[in-house]
């Protein structure tokens, strides 16, 4: 073996021997707002850089990151700073690439200025736990080695803790514990997953007896079709069942979110191989407690849509332009918020607010929940220095983000509760470096500026900055 090698593997040895040995740490509500868009650039960046499998054998790695965390907290109305340390090891073993196992584990050190923790008084926390630890059979590949020849199908199958995501990741794109087929036939492709969340951390329901600890049963499966040169359809059913103890229990509110969700979509390339997008409409339904109800449920009926399209300039820099509308159904009798059921729907009125388990990125200064918003978002990247070695992998970039009411209820924060439906604009910057293949850094600065939908318009302003680095 050789030393490079035999250190990344005691390295990682020793901080997944640390995570068995040590209890598993709470996940608390920090992975909302600017800090899930970060937490996602992330888990991306981290995706890139894992190795290339190889066919027989045993791997090991990790990353070392930091992040700063300037933001104003608009919800509290105050100025927050986290310093953010963690420590991630993974170790993965693959039998000619029929079977492959993967753990992944995380330290993290979260080091807050005095009092600006908002989770608990103390400034300072440590958290251990499991992110990834999976088993995957392929049959498929199996069958090509037993035969020498490509099976007329491919199928493989994965069980443990994942990152499971359905359609453009609109409706789910979160870490579960599951189990998941994939098969593929010809031009189609079929998904299907069954898993539980995984618990403490943040609910879609961020009703306070609720909001940092989440128990649901998800299932669903997706069909795409990969037959069309430009296109990839897709249609996708998924069902969420809620099974939440709240903490503390009350005599006067019941919780029980469940909700179904039927999905269309597509995926490619339009009028020219440089210009790509992606479309998706999902409609919602299932029952509800409403706000102050112990003993009848409501109904959900809910819709969302987003449209993303980018042309990629073919030229020197690279520049790139991207369009995105994204659109949340929202419910007109919702008083203090969007996403909760303590101040949410009137009880004995059906629920139109849009709640679900996907990602997107509505800027990190604001950062809402897309519930009850028409939202539109303007992109624009290039890489200034691409003739320079050090510098070919710097992007420059910047997104202005527009929010609008799609009724005179609330949305997912609960200040911007005037009947007004202009709620305001933020503009973003950032810069993305790939210094080397095994360390970047990042930075990014959105401000929002809130308008008639708020009473209090102040400027709030998010800044973060990261470096990364991978053994």
């Amino acid at each position: 073996m050789k030393p490079v090698l035999h250190h990344k593997t005691l390295l990682s040895g020793l901080v997944l021997f640390c995570l068995i040995v040590l209890p598993a740490g709470r996940l608390t509500g920090q992975d909302t707002g600017g800090l899930a868009v970060y937490e996602e650039q992330l888990r991306l960046r981290l995706d890139e850089q894992l190795p290339e499998v190889r066919q027989v054998g045993f791997d090991a790695g990790g990353w070392f990151s930091f992040a700063l965390f300037n933001y104003d907290d608009g919800s509290a109305s105050r100025h927050r700073m986290l310093r953010q340390y963690q420590l991630r090891a993974w170790a993965r073993v693959n039998i000619r690439g029929v079977h492959q196992f993967y753990v992944r584990g995380l330290l993290d050190w979260e080091d807050w200025n005095s009092g600006d923790n908002p989770d608990t008084p103390h400034d300072d926390e440590f958290f251990q736990r499991i992110e990834r630890a999976w088993y995957q059979f392929d049959l498929g590949q199996m069958l090509r080695q037993q035969t020498g020849k490509a099976p007329p199908f491919g199928l493989k199958l994965k069980v443990g803790r994942a990152y499971a995501r359905i359609g453009t990741a609109l409706v789910l794109s979160m870490p579960l514990d599951l189990i998941q087929l994939d098969v593929s036939a010809g031009d189609w492709d079929v998904k299907g997953f069954l898993g539980m969340t995984i618990r403490h951390r943040t609910n879609i329901d961020r009703s306070f007896a609720v909001s940092e600890d989440q128990e649901r049963c998800l299932w669903g499966i997706e069909v795409a079709y990969n037959g069309l040169d430009r296109h990839r359809p897709f249609a996708y059913f998924m069902s969420n069942y809620d099974r939440t103890t709240p903490d503390p229990r009350s005599a006067t509110q019941r919780y029980d979110y469940t909700s179904h969700y039927i999905g269309l979509g597509s995926v490619g390339t339009i009028l020219s191989p440089n210009l790509r997008y992606n479309a998706e409409i999902v409609g919602e339904y299932g029952k509800t407690f409403s706000n102050g109800a112990v003993d009848r449920q409501d109904r959900i009926c809910a819709m969302a849509i987003d449209v993303m399209l980018e042309y990629l300039f073919k030229t020197k820099t690279s520049p790139r332009l991207s369009f995105e509308y994204l659109f949340g159904s929202g419910d007109n009798d919702r008083s203090l918020s969007a996403v909760a059921t303590v101040g949410g729907n009137q009880a004995g009125t059906t629920d139109h607010a849009f709640n679900a388990f996907g990602f997107r990125d509505t800027g990190i200064a604001f950062s809402p929940d897309i519930a009850n918003l028409h939202t539109y978002i303007l992109g624009a990247s290039f890489f200034p220095l691409e003739d320079h070695d050090l510098f070919r992998r710097l992007e420059l970039g910047t997104k202005a983000f527009f929010y609008h009411k799609a009724t005179n209820g609330a949305i997912s924060d609960t200040t911007g509760t005037n009947s007004s439906r202009w709620v305001g604009w933020e503009w973003d910057v950032y810069c993305d470096w790939r210094i080397r293949s095994d360390l970047t850094w990042t930075i990014r600065y959105g401000a929002f500026h809130p308008r008639s939908a708020f009473s209090d318009r102040s400027c709030r302003q998010f800044l973060y900055t990261a470096v990364s680095y991978s053994f």
